[in-house]
């Protein structure tokens, strides 16, 4: 493929596209050409150039008056000429987001945990009130044969 391309035309876009049109339409194409999917040689490299694509007009609807980047440019490094301060400003840019991500994992885990720690719960409850019922009509059976053993010892004896 060429080193060079328009990633909405790579993601069958306009420039007037929306995020969630550019998330949908990175889907719809990561579904066919992703390497797992793909038996294509160069799937890997497509799926490289799909996922810059998308990154890249994620980026730049996020942040629209950043300078876009130089043709050839690697999205995730920054250029040379990048002053100590901003390359700065970028790790923690990118250190930020990571932090916020793990936070929403760590949330998204607790809230599964809750779940399943209530649904626990409600089983255990559930299973408690069972076995209460199972007790309570297995001793009003051996109540019943008792009452009947008497009965019969009596008339009978």
């Amino acid at each position: 493929m060429a080193d060079f391309y328009d990633p909405y035309e790579l993601l069958g876009l306009t420039p007037a596209a929306g995020e969630e049109e550019i998330r949908r339409a990175f889907r719809r194409k990561a579904k066919t050409v992703h390497p797992d999917v793909s038996d294509a040689p160069d799937a890997a490299e497509r799926f490289r150039q799909l996922k810059d694509a998308h990154d890249l007009l994620i980026e730049r609807l996020q942040h629209p008056f950043a300078a876009p980047p130089e043709a050839g440019e690697d999205l995730y490094r920054p250029s040379r000429d990048v002053s100590d301060n901003d390359r700065e400003q970028i790790i923690n840019g990118f250190r930020r987001r990571r932090e916020a991500e793990a936070r929403r994992r760590s949330r998204r885990r607790s809230a599964v945990q809750s779940q399943a720690r209530r649904s626990q719960r409600r089983n255990d409850a559930f299973q408690e009130e069972m076995a209460r019922r199972r007790a309570a009509f297995e001793s009003r059976q051996r109540d019943d044969l008792q009452d009947q053993q008497r009965r019969a010892s009596n008339s009978g004896g």
